[in-house]
């Protein structure tokens, strides 16, 4: 039988590391099943398609637009199309939360596949040891349990296919109905714990193990709880899939599986192998080790995804992330530090102060005057965590600085809140023609044809500048929408010919150490298990260099969902939940499973009031939630900066329809299976 070579990713399978093994097989098709499934070898190449295809959301995940979905691919302008930019973390090219309904994802070709080996391996179970045995089995197991994962949190009750259809099967049999919510999750949960008790301790990075196993039932059971907890989809609902049980999990099933998760969390740190990086560092080397801890493999990392230059061009291993998060270098040493497309996307103010609240203002509200733009980070005590997350103007990257303004005022002697977010109306007049000039590109300067320019003082201007290279105009292509840019997982060690689409390399992390323990502050506090949840996020914000969190003994509520009462230090766990996991693409999942995304945001640097409730606006909600910038002007009569909390110069605006806590199940395999119900609202 003729054989071919296939070059075996080693540790990765395909998920990619550089140094390669061969190993001969026959054609798939041809290959006899004894010397794929019947060896340790053979099983190992096997699942390399597995792990390939896992839906991990990475630098290559895109929500929107051709190739969109998990399989993206390289394509350049997938940075367009990143999560972060739907749910409130970033300001980009996507404006809305419409842009997320979902693009088809329906991987039961990749569950029959492993299926196939769960079926297969008791037939060689003589060709293996019972520990190597078992270790493939839980590995198959763990593998399955993630592509029910990605199902489970897009459409709740989904078909749980456990064995291997006949194709020639009677039509009736092949046509699977959806299974309950709960009991999908319940699945995901067995399988699981199949392999956490099963698998190997230790692997290659990139390949399962139990405790990667223990990450995602960390994970999995949290989204499981905190969905019986606050969803109000009930058997008693009117709509056919609520009343079926195929969307909503019983309340009384909350603490059930936040206490499954939180076994999962404490296999993990049983582990001495893993450790929150940087730790017990001295303040002034935290900035840097929170740098550095996105761009090596270390001690935090449970499971990564990496990428490298050695691989065939179709296996999706490698990424654009530096190429699109800062600008574009075109007009020499002062322009960029990207080679292209260039940045893409920024964070929002409301992100930023997500930290800590912005010196902008003083004791009487207003702006604080610098004699420079670069004062802001230079002179305030900012968060170690903070300065490694975000670029400022003045920053400077590959050589070249961050260069931000947005325009310049004539006089300023009101408050930020005269300024009205940057509306040219706003009733103090401040914003005026004749007393704000903004830019509508890259560099403008002193316009000498314009009558209300002319009759302003630029002595204190040498380069009478309006705008600066870097923003802030217009659109979201090589100009800041919101005065900042992204640091976190900028690997600075790049030249800026390698800081371009479609040659970065760095690796993506699936689980590390900080989420295992955020996890398990959230599940904790909801089981009533307080001390423990307080420890854990006192070491996520020691780490960070943050100031200690104090826990009110008797907390106020904050919002109530579902009934379900949210306290001021659940909110807080929540809060640094997504300081600490900012746009590593938890953020969308959180928000819906927490069931506040349709509530009304906290608006114009304020508190909104929910109509429900009467409780002040929610921290994540993206209903009528405007993003805001922070942007830096000169104030020609002073020859000082100020900085501006001002809508983002795109005007963009959020919503979030309830539908969206669900996706629309296919249209296709509902109209080729009539068992399968579509989802509440689609």
């Amino acid at each position: 039988m003729k054989k071919i070579k296939y070059i075996l990713l080693s540790g990765l399978a395909a998920l990619a590391l550089a140094s390669c093994s061969d190993l001969d097989l026959d054609p798939k098709g041809q290959m006899d099943a004894s010397v794929l499934l019947g060896s340790e070898a053979g099983i190992k190449s096997y699942f390399v398609l597995a792990y390939q295809m896992l839906p991990i959301e990475d630098f290559n995940y895109k929500i929107n637009g051709p190739g969109y979905g998990f399989n993206g691919g390289n394509h350049w302008d997938i940075p367009k199309d990143y999560q972060s930019t739907v749910n409130g973390e970033l300001v980009g090219h996507r404006g809305n939360v419409d842009e997320i309904g979902g693009f088809d994802y329906w991987p039961y070709d990749r569950i029959r596949y492993v299926n196939t080996a769960i079926e297969a391996l008791p037939n060689y179970r003589q060709n293996f040891s019972e520990e190597v045995y078992n270790e493939l089995m839980g590995e198959a197991r763990f593998l399955r349990a993630f592509y029910y994962f990605g199902l489970a949190k897009r459409y709740g009750g989904v078909p749980l296919i456990a064995n291997v259809q006949s194709p020639t099967a009677p039509r009736e049999e092949l046509m699977v109905g959806r299974a309950t919510e709960l009991d999908t999750w319940q699945f995901i949960h067995d399988d699981l714990e199949f392999a956490m008790n099963n698998m190997a301790e230790k692997s290659d990075i990139g390949r399962g193990n139990k405790y990667v196993a223990a990450a995602l039932m960390s994970r999995a059971m949290l989204y499981a709880g905190t969905i019986a907890k606050y969803g109000d989809y009930t058997t008693a609902s009117s709509d056919p899939a609520a009343k079926a049980g195929l969307v909503g999990i019983p309340i009384d099933k909350a603490n059930y599986f936040f206490t499954e998760s939180l076994k999962g969390s404490a296999m993990i740190k049983s582990n001495a192998a893993y450790e929150l990086v940087g730790e017990n560092l001295p303040q002034d080397q935290k900035e840097q080790n929170y740098v550095d801890l996105f761009l090596t493999i270390n001690k935090e990392d449970i499971f990564v995804k990496q990428y490298s230059q050695d691989a065939s061009t179709d296996a999706q291993l490698y990424h654009s992330y530096d190429g699109a998060a800062s600008p574009q270098y075109q007009n020499g040493n002062i322009d960029g530090m990207a080679q292209w497309p260039g940045s893409q996307w920024y964070p929002s103010l409301e992100t930023l102060e997500l930290y800590q609240k912005l010196p902008l203002e003083d004791a009487d509200g207003k702006p604080r005057r610098f004699n420079t733009r670069e004062e802001l980070w230079q002179t305030t005590d900012l968060e170690p965590r903070m300065r490694a997350n975000f670029y400022f103007s003045g920053q400077e990257l590959r050589g070249n600085k961050f260069a931000v303004q947005r325009g310049v005022y004539n006089t300023y002697t009101g408050t930020m809140l005269d300024a009205a977010q940057g509306d040219i109306n706003a009733p103090s007049g401040i914003n005026a023609l004749n007393n704000r000039a903004v830019g509508g590109g890259k560099r403008w300067t002193f316009d000498p044809n314009n009558p209300n320019q002319t009759a302003w003082d630029w002595s204190k201007s040498p380069d009478k500048l309006i705008s600066d290279y870097h923003g802030s105009w217009g659109g979201a292509e090589n100009n800041s929408l919101t005065g900042v840019f992204m640091r976190k997982y900028v690997d600075y060690k790049l030249s800026i010919a390698m800081a371009a689409a479609n040659i970065c390399y760095h690796p993506w992390k699936v689980f590390r150490f900080a989420e295992i323990l955020l996890n398990e502050a959230e599940a904790a506090y909801e089981l009533g298990q307080k001390d423990l949840a307080y420890e854990n996020i006192a070491r996520i914000r020691k780490r960070a260099g943050g100031v200690a969190w104090t826990p009110k003994s008797s907390p106020s509520a904050t919002y109530v969902i579902n009934g379900q009462t949210v306290d001021e230090n659940l909110e807080y766990i929540r809060e640094e939940r997504a300081r600490e996991l900012l746009i590593e693409n938890h953020r969308w999942w959180d928000i819906r499973r927490w069931r506040v995304a349709d509530q009304l945001n906290r608006l114009d640097g304020g508190d909104a009031v929910n109509p429900v409730t009467g409780a002040k606006g929610f921290t994540f909600a993206l209903q009528q939630f405007r993003p805001h910038a922070v942007y830096p002007y000169f104030v020609l009569s002073e020859g000082k900066y100020i900085f501006i909390r001002e809508y983002t110069t795109d005007w963009k605006q959020f919503t979030f329809e309830k539908k969206a806590y669900y996706e629309n199940l296919p249209g296709g395999e509902i109209n080729i299976n009539p068992k399968l119900i579509q989802n509440p609202l689609w």
